[in-house]
């Protein structure tokens, strides 16, 4: 099938498992090859859709097995995570598009989704080498099935599954010194990524914001962020949404981003887990009320770049505007020191506390630009299925003030970049 004719057929829901292209017999071979057994799902294993709502470009299937044959070192239960378009199509019924195919949304799926989930498939291959997940707070991977030229529609894994794991959503905020142990396993994946070999590297290389985010970015996809950014509260949003609006395609610098870490003097690029954010983030509550974090998972938009990246993206999710604004510069130099911790040689790093803090000063119009549309129609999704209308108002109030002080940050930051770039120009 031609893509330009007729669509990714990634693109169209299937007749598998919970309307994927995935159908048991597919699980069963996988599960056999690589994981050595000759037991398969029998007929009561159950299939419970979880994580709806939390991502838009997969499935994630809890998978209680009924294996046909005891083997102890097959799992109790385990979590299946399938490419599909499910979620992407609900996001854009939200969006209210007269034409969908012209979402950045829609060509990110129809034409990057097979890459997005073989380097994620790759990078946990190299976590399987380095065999440090309880460090990296990363899920043990079991099976994998990669995209390939004869095969177009089942991508597909399974990883293990985290009993009583909660996910802190963008309406709730974060205290700073909750996200020191996120910190700690994020430093750690970026010493250890400074040892990839060039194989390695390749593998987990090849995305390209600008193509992947090049319609959300441009002048009409710009003026849709900032219409949805007013339309979580009108009257509270719509002046500061006008200002920053008002820069238009000046707030988009691709070119910049591709090569910050050269115009700062950062030696090498650093392993990106690409959208850390409150999503991908599962804690337990504890028996005294407090949460400490379990997994960080779904490294589909994992690359090679710039050290703050992910950490912008971690802060402007999971932190109040106000709390991102008092503590950015103390968390950016706890996760410097378990930065240079987790480094085996004093002599291999990369880049400065100071290389650091500009790179979050420079990356963050962009990573801000990233994240507001998070606060809108993905937030809204997950509003929708809430009842209790104080609940909603609450939820509301928090999407607000992170979206206020982030389109203030994103202005400021702006202005500093630009100001900054002209003196280098001079």
């Amino acid at each position: 099938m031609s893509v330009g004719e007729e669509g990714s057929p990634l693109f169209k829901n299937g007749d598998g498992l919970f309307s994927t292209h995935v159908h048991l017999e597919d699980l069963q071979k996988v599960i056999g090859e690589q994981m050595n057994t000759k037991a398969e799902l029998g007929p009561n294993t159950k299939y419970t859709i979880v994580g709806d709502g939390n991502g838009f470009m997969s499935r994630v299937v809890l998978v209680d097995p009924d294996w046909t044959v005891p083997d102890e070192h097959l799992p109790i239960r385990f979590v299946l995570k399938i490419t599909s378009c499910m979620h992407v199509l609900n996001v854009l019924e939200q969006m209210n598009l007269k034409d969908k195919r012209e979402s950045a949304l829609w060509s990110i799926f129809e034409y990057e989704a097979p890459g997005l989930h073989n380097r994620e498939v790759n990078l946990y291959e190299i976590f399987g080498k380095w065999n440090i997940d309880s460090l990296l707070l990363s899920p043990k991977v079991y099976f994998s099935k990669k995209f390939d030229s004869e095969n177009l529609t089942k991508g597909f894994f399974g990883m293990e599954f985290v009993e009583n794991a909660i996910t802190r959503h963008l309406y709730i905020n974060l205290k700073p010194y909750e996200l020191h142990a996120v910190l700690k396993a994020l430093a750690i994946f970026q010493a250890e990524g400074l040892k990839l070999n060039e194989e390695e590297k390749l593998s987990v290389t090849g995305y390209d914001l600008e193509k992947i985010v090049g319609k959300m970015f441009s002048e009409s996809g710009l003026k849709s962020i900032f219409e949805q950014a007013r339309e979580i509260n009108p009257e509270e949003l719509s002046e500061v949404a006008d200002r920053v609006d008002s820069f238009g395609l000046e707030l988009v610098n691709f070119e910049l981003v591709k090569n910050l870490n050269k115009y700062l003097g950062i030696k090498n690029d650093v392993l990106v887990h690409g959208d850390l954010w409150s999503a991908n983030i599962l804690w337990n509550e504890d028996v005294d009320g407090t949460y400490s974090v379990k997994k960080i998972i779904d490294y589909q938009s994992v690359q090679l770049g710039n050290p703050a990246q992910d950490l912008i993206r971690l802060f402007t999710s999971a932190l109040s505007g106000s709390d991102r604004r008092a503590y950015w510069e103390k968390l950016l130099e706890q996760f410097y020191e378990y930065f240079l911790e987790a480094l085996e040689n004093e002599n291999n790093v990369p880049y400065t506390l100071e290389q650091l803090k500009e790179s979050y000063r420079f990356y963050f119009a962009t990573g801000s630009l990233l994240m507001l549309p998070m606060y809108g129609p993905i937030a809204k999704v997950k509003l929708s299925e809430m009842t209790d209308p104080s609940e909603i108002e609450k939820c509301r109030d928090i999407l607000t003030e992170k979206a206020e002080r982030l389109m203030e940050d994103m202005e400021h930051w702006h202005l500093y970049t630009r100001d900054t770039i002209k003196k280098w120009q001079e």
